[in-house]
């Protein structure tokens, strides 16, 4: 049987104590930290929080609806995060409550003594006090962009151009869409058959191999990654786990269809 992992979260909490918080020390200077992560039982979400001075300015959303919600807050003597969730109204709707794990939980880092990498608490509604979910976040990845403007490094002017694309793109592929697939691709571009690399120079071109492109392990691959929040680097923004590379105008520059 299947033990939903926020299931596991939750027994974790039944035994950890507070010697088992570590500490995640102040930057002083911008720093974006992306998490993976899990509220309550079944709602997986990602969370990322720009912390300058113990400041926290967020946004977080489940990966089944991709809209962002805003958090913003403070870290507590680098042990304890504490953040008010926000409506577009401006209205305080919950808020989570947190602390930085000395000890992963769920063992994804291993025995290493942690900082920044975990972090394991409540969320609470605002309207009903007595309403409360836990949640488990794990550290995916931090650089130094900025929350608004992750996407600065590749050339991108425009983050949500960017995610918008992506999220076509992405429910394109996962339709078989193919008219709508070729459209989003910047020409030419290389891809691998199983005869070797081939270039192709236009959307004609690129619908008569494209069965051949998007196997249905390929298809699964980007199916399971997550169009928002994306990794990037001044080569570009990076869906998945580098199946699908995104130019700084939106446009794939890059698909790894035989990683």
């Amino acid at each position: 049987m299947k033990i939903p992992v926020g299931m596991i979260v939750s027994a974790f909490f039944l035994v950890l104590t507070a010697n088992a918080y570590g500490t995640c020390p102040s930057d002083n200077h911008p720093r974006l930290r992306d998490y993976d992560g899990v509220i309550g039982e079944n709602y997986r979400v990602k969370v990322a929080l720009a912390v300058v001075d113990g400041k926290v300015d967020g946004t977080y959303f489940y990966t089944t609806q991709l809209k962002d919600i805003a958090i913003k807050g403070n870290i507590v003597d680098g042990k304890r995060l504490v953040l008010d969730e926000i409506d577009s109204a401006g209205q305080n709707t919950g808020y989570f409550e947190g602390e930085f794990a000395e000890q992963d939980p769920l063992g994804k880092f291993g025995t290493s003594k942690l900082q920044c990498e975990v972090i394991t608490g409540n969320w609470h509604s605002q309207d009903n006090p007595l309403k409360k979910l836990p949640f488990y976040l794990a550290l995916q990845s931090e650089s130094d962009s900025k929350l608004n403007h992750r996407y600065q490094i590749a050339g991108a002017e425009d983050d949500q151009h960017i995610n918008q694309i992506a999220q076509h793109f992405w429910e394109s592929v996962k339709l078989g869409n193919k008219n709508e697939v070729a459209s989003l691709i910047a020409y030419p571009i290389t891809v691998k058959l199983l005869k070797g690399s081939k270039r192709i120079r236009n959307a004609l071109e690129f619908l008569k191999y494209y069965d051949a492109i998007f196997t249905v392990q390929f298809v699964q691959a980007i199916a399971n990654a997550t169009p928002r929040n994306m990794f990037a680097r001044d080569q570009g923004i990076m869906l998945g786990n580098g199946e699908v590379w995104f130019g700084p105008n939106g446009k794939v520059i890059s698909l790894n269809n035989q990683q």
